[in-house]
């Protein structure tokens, strides 16, 4: 492992995901499954708790200035994205 990597779970797609967060010169950089979009609605139809993975969501959209999702293109999170 490295001092620029954590792992943190983030479950609410489904109940067992992580989520990467990697320091880059870019800044942070997450890897996650949250079923997630920049225009891309707030709702998951596949979630096992879409309460959860809202504040998993937020939680990831604090310290991640961008954001990768498992499914779909790279985005910078701001105020409109779905969370």
């Amino acid at each position: 492992m490295s001092p620029s990597i954590l792992l943190i779970e983030t479950p609410g797609h489904i109940p067992r995901d992580i989520t990467t967060l990697v320091g880059t010169l870019e800044g942070i950089v997450a890897f996650t499954h949250l079923w997630w979009s920049a225009e891309g609605s707030d709702e998951d139809p596949l979630a096992s708790d879409q309460a959860l993975l809202r504040a998993n969501r937020a939680r990831v959209s604090r310290v991640a200035d961008h954001i990768v999702p498992g499914h779909g293109a790279p985005f910078t999170p701001d105020g409109a994205t779905p969370r």
